[in-house]
């Protein structure tokens, strides 16, 4: 018993000490963030050690308990990713996650999952090239490997108004699809452990996925694969090509 009571004061003093330095990692953004408002420094070093902190965050806080704030943080560099132009990085954006994440912190806990949902639905999508934040549109989770094309694509997507989540593993972009519930699954053909296809099939059969549109890009021209018989019919593939950009456009628009 007394080694079971050791372990708990343990591990509660670890997750106080995380809070701790989480908040004051968290002071620290938020004097960059100023830095980033005023355009004092060279904005490419305030923004890289702003990522730098953001990071550490992000990969410190689920093992503590804090699983949500690991997706704000990750959702912070999503938006980054997908802004662009670093000129367009807008500082009130950027506050929006910290205070979520220090919400959480406050709180102590792990929200309920309709709070947690909102939570992650109500953060800020990247910037048009105008600067100027559009009207969501919905949200997106982009299942791609790292890479010019993903990107492109983030971007463009975030420029048309979707708040984008962007992941490079299918077990996470399934965790993350089940808390987020988005309006679109885009993903690549070939994933490591899970093809697109198979993404498909596991989401059409939970309930609350079902529905979930899937656009699945694949590398092959038109006519040089076969689709399966069983293919989802929430799910579209999206072959290569000059008409690529043009058919996942529509994919979005598609009612």
């Amino acid at each position: 018993m007394n080694n079971d009571a050791d372990m708990e004061m343990l591990l509660a003093d670890m997750r106080f000490e995380f809070i701790e330095e989480t908040r004051d990692r968290l002071e620290r953004v938020e004097q960059q963030i100023d830095q980033i408002e005023a355009r004092q420094g060279k904005m490419e070093y305030v923004l890289l050690e702003l990522k730098r902190d953001i990071h550490s965050v992000k990969g410190s806080a689920a093992p503590f308990g804090f699983p949500t704030i690991t997706k704000i943080a990750h959702g912070l560099e999503d938006y980054l990713e997908t802004t662009g132009d670093q000129a367009n990085v807008a500082a009130e954006d950027l506050r929006i996650f910290i205070d979520t994440i220090s919400d959480v912190l406050d709180a102590g806990e792990e929200p309920e999952d309709e709070l947690k949902e909102m939570m992650l639905k109500g953060l800020p999508s990247g910037r048009t090239q105008s600067g100027k934040q559009q009207l969501s549109k919905g949200a997106i989770v982009l299942l791609m490997p790292k890479g010019v094309q993903r990107k492109i694509i983030g971007q463009e997507l975030a420029q048309l108004g979707f708040m984008v989540t962007i992941l490079d593993s299918p077990v996470e972009a399934i965790d993350t699809t089940l808390i987020l519930k988005p309006d679109f699954l885009i993903t690549t053909m070939v994933q490591p452990r899970l093809s697109g296809i198979e993404m498909a099939r596991i989401l059409s059969v939970i309930d609350s996925m079902a529905k979930l549109k899937v656009a699945i890009l694949s590398s092959s021209l038109p006519g040089e694969a076969n689709v399966p018989d069983d293919l989802p019919d929430s799910a579209t593939i999206i072959y290569k090509g000059p008409d690529m950009t043009r058919n996942l456009m529509a994919f979005l628009k598609k009612d």
